[in-house]
């Protein structure tokens, strides 16, 4: 088979073409490629504690004995039926352990008592892991990209129907804008909501999920939103920027506020600077900051770092001071002056 793709895959994962017995799910949305890993394997082996029909395999388990992923795949279950044998994938002894396993399968020589489910990360299209799945007859490959808003929109719609709920429009709206691209963190915080309206088990009839409801939920990261509006002006990030602009806006955030967040997270970068250029290395800048630079965020701020000279950063607070003192002033339309001063920075970024 080739990579299946759009309603090709909806069909895959409601009714497996039998003669696939082995198949990857890879791609950037990690949340949608465990999601979709586990629902093939639960169609095959429901329980997948079952130790004698599940197995879970590691790039570990192969490296000295790469034959085993086709070992497991060949091996018969005690109570009869199909077997589930996952694997995820890192590196070099899983492409080799795949090769054996469908050369095996392609010539014949592997009959397959069990599914091979290999569950891999963002793949480019020369990898040679993705290449032998997209081109192998007894294997697919199934991408699992991030969601877009229609994708987000129809996850809530089909969340929702199951507990028999309904949502207002603009709460269905505000629940887009809200939620992210990863499939996984977008289904824990609708299940959040549904919880909230309380399930179907626990209600007399139809209910409808509001504005209020999704604001009292999803929308109370106020300070998540800033940070993240503050990260995607210095990234050069507009429809990130855009979408965390929305975010803070429906949670409350006060426009004064977003000018503050923004005027914290360009200080600290020109504090970082200040360091680099009295002869500290970036990593050394980032440990001296106070609070340091958290470990998961030192790529992004480095970069930045990059993006943004001790000059441009210099010209970046100055407009910042100047947006917040034209906001205080009387009448003035403050969340229009805070959001043009983000976007100004974003468009700095990208220079």
């Amino acid at each position: 088979m080739t990579a299946l793709k759009g309603r090709q895959i909806e069909a895959f994962m409601k009714r497996r073409d039998p003669s696939v017995s082995a198949v990857l799910v890879y791609g950037p949305d990690a949340g949608l490629v465990r999601e979709r890993a586990e629902a093939l394997a639960r169609a095959v082996v429901p329980d997948l504690q079952d130790p004698f029909n599940a197995v879970a395999l590691s790039e570990g388990d192969l490296k000295a004995e790469p034959a085993r992923l086709a070992d497991e795949a060949a091996a018969l279950s005690f109570a009869g039926g199909e077997r589930v044998v996952r694997l995820r994938a890192g590196g070099e002894a899983s492409a080799k352990a795949a090769k054996i396993l469908l050369d095996g399968l392609e010539a014949g020589h592997l009959k397959a008592n069990a599914l091979v489910i290999v569950e891999a990360g963002d793949l480019p299209p020369a990898s040679a892991l993705r290449k032998m799945f997209e081109k192998a007859r007894r294997a697919a490959a199934l991408p699992c990209y991030v969601d877009g808003p229609a994708d987000v929109r129809a996850l809530a719609v089909d969340a929702a129907r199951a507990e028999d709920l309904r949502f207002d429009e603009d709460a269905l709206e505000l629940v887009v804008a809200l939620l992210g691209e990863d499939r996984g963190a977008s289904r824990a915080e609708l299940e959040k909501l549904v919880l909230y309206k309380g399930p179907k088990a626990l209600r007399s009839g139809p209910g409808t999920i509001t504005l209020e409801d999704v604001r009292a939920v999803l929308a109370d990261g106020v300070g998540d939103a800033l940070d993240e509006a503050a990260a995607a002006a210095a990234d050069g990030q507009a429809a990130a920027l855009s979408r965390a602009l929305y975010r803070s806006a429906s949670a409350g955030a006060n426009p004064i506020t977003l000018l503050r967040a923004l005027g914290r997270a360009f200080s600290r970068l020109r504090a970082a600077q200040a360091l680099i250029a009295d002869g500290l290395s970036a990593d050394m800048a980032m440990k001296r900051l106070r609070p340091p630079v958290f470990f998961m965020e030192q790529r992004a701020f480095a970069a930045r770092l990059r993006r943004w000279p001790q000059a441009k950063l210099d010209e970046a607070l100055d407009l910042l001071l100047e947006a917040e003192l034209a906001a205080k002033s009387a009448g003035a339309p403050q969340r229009e002056i805070a959001e043009r001063a983000a976007f100004r920075l974003a468009m700095m970024a990208g220079r």
